[in-house]
């Protein structure tokens, strides 16, 4: 740049015309490229520097001859250079600073762009500013309750950081210590829809001028923004992935209920169709043959108790239907004696599965129940049902009844091989049955559900205890009859 000053000085020392020589319009290159590469001081320095270079071809002419044309000409090219080179010089450094500015908004994009949580943003974004301004930067973000902090270990009571957070006004601090020279701190809040949700601290040995603090101020509200919209992205994935997981979770659910109920289907159709050939084959057998009278009475047991069955599963699908539908089942209340529905109960299923010993344990004083009895009958011989058919011929089946406070709770247990606990949780779902059921044991896996709806609809509870190869408890607690 000196050499440039000191070709166009001699072109002007060589030209005739003195201060007017047109070769003094040359310096603009110089002071120009001075102003471009280094700012407003590069092109002050080259302007001054041309003006002591042309100072001793226009000062002798002032003192030879006065202000003439050509010393006036002289005198205006040394202060358009001045001007020249401080206004293309301050537009540089503006330029710079855009650009800064710019190069700065871009990398806080890039920084939260595709940020997992909030506080990987954060860490990404302290890195670039950092790399950015050349100074050691802290960022701190309100998340719930709490702050998250990216280049410290919190926010300390009383700090410039806190109470900036708590006024919302940008704080300078001349000196915030840590070294022989000063340390410039600068802290501005960072602000998303009129809200204060974070700060950033910038802090560096040196100067943080005026200007400086501006720009920063003004990052800082972009910084806000950047963040504020990575809490929503980081917040709206999270609801992405909670909602892809319950949607895949409901559609294999459905997918499994469409099975169950295909199953169910074809297991309830067998179920129906068990007691209804019974009924047609002694009928035929009534109708189209002489029996003995002790013939027909026997006939007449067994079609009444497949007829009862029938009913019992007919019952159970309406109940079923009504359960779908979110209706409680219907009941019709009267006073229910528990020693003697228990008795009826077993007495029937005693008949039906002589196989299995089936002990009673019902104490007298048992307060009376107001149910339906059609309806314990049902839950009672759905659940002795069970424990008779998921536990081996000859193991013990337990009926007990226990007065549970002004109610009555019935246990019914057996010796069965169990049920798994993974599928505890879902025994009393409609269709569902536990996955290592025993095979030879069919069921339309809606008797434990009718058994719950029933039990609640009278304002009792139901509960299921299990463990494999030790056996299945379910316990039924219902109230008494309420005091007149």
């Amino acid at each position: 740049m000196a050499a440039a000053l000191a070709a166009v000085t001699a072109l002007v020392a060589l030209d005739d015309a003195g201060p007017a020589a047109l070769a003094r319009h040359a310096y603009l290159v110089p002071v120009a490229a001075a102003a471009l590469r280094f700012g407003v001081l590069g092109g002050g320095f080259a302007a001054a520097g041309a003006g002591l270079l042309m100072a001793p071809v226009v000062l002798p002419e002032i003192e030879r001859a006065g202000l003439t044309t050509e010393a006036i000409e002289g005198l205006v090219s040394l202060a358009g250079l001045a001007a020249f080179g401080t206004l293309v010089g301050a537009a540089t450094t503006r330029a710079r600073r855009e650009v800064a500015r710019y190069e700065a908004l871009v990398a806080v994009r890039r920084a939260v762009a595709g940020a997992a949580s909030l506080d990987a943003a954060l860490g990404r974004l302290r890195a670039a500013l950092a790399r950015r301004l050349g100074a050691d930067v802290a960022l701190v973000a309100r998340e719930g309750a709490g702050t998250l902090v990216a280049g410290g270990a919190g926010v300390a009571p009383g700090s410039a950081v806190a109470r900036v957070l708590a006024t919302g006004r940008p704080l300078f601090v001349a000196d915030a210590g840590g070294g022989p020279r000063p340390r410039r701190a600068f802290v501005t809040p960072l602000v998303a829809e009129a809200a204060v949700i974070g700060a950033l601290a910038v802090e560096r040995a040196g100067e943080l001028g005026r200007g400086e603090r501006a720009a920063i101020e003004a990052l800082g509200a972009h910084v806000g923004v950047a963040l504020e919209n990575a809490r929503l992205a980081a917040r709206q994935r999270r609801f992405a992935e909670e909602l892809a997981e319950k949607v895949a979770g409901a559609t294999a659910r459905l997918a499994e209920i469409d099975r169950a109920k295909s199953a169910f289907v074809a297991i309830a159709s067998h179920e129906l169709r068990t007691p209804l050939t019974a009924l047609q084959g002694f009928s035929e057998l009534l109708a189209l043959r002489r029996v003995a009278p002790e013939e027909v009475a026997r006939f007449g047991r067994i079609m009444h108790g497949e007829a009862r069955r029938l009913g019992r599963i007919v019952s159970d699908l309406l109940d079923l239907s009504r359960i779908e539908q979110g209706l409680a089942p219907a009941l019709r209340r009267t006073t229910v004696d528990v020693p003697a529905l228990v008795a009826d109960v077993v007495e029937v299923l005693r008949r039906a599965a002589p196989a299995h010993p089936i002990e009673v344990d019902c104490p007298p004083g048992l307060p009376p129940l107001d149910a339906d009895p059609d309806a314990l009958e049902r839950v009672l011989t759905n659940l002795v049902g069970n424990a008779v058919k998921y536990s081996p011929p000859g193991s013990l089946v337990s009926v007990r009844a226990r007065r549970r406070g002004a109610g009555v709770a019935l246990a019914v247990e057996d010796r069965g091989r169990g049920i798994p606990a993974a599928a505890l949780g879902r025994v009393f779902e409609p269709y569902y049955r536990a996955p290592d059921a025993v095979p030879a044991a069919r069921g339309a896996g809606i008797g434990l559900a009718v058994v719950k709806a029933l039990v609640e609809a009278h304002g009792g509870t139901v509960y299921l205890e299990s463990a494999p190869g030790v056996g299945t408890a379910v316990t039924v607690v219902l109230p008494g009859v309420s005091p007149a």
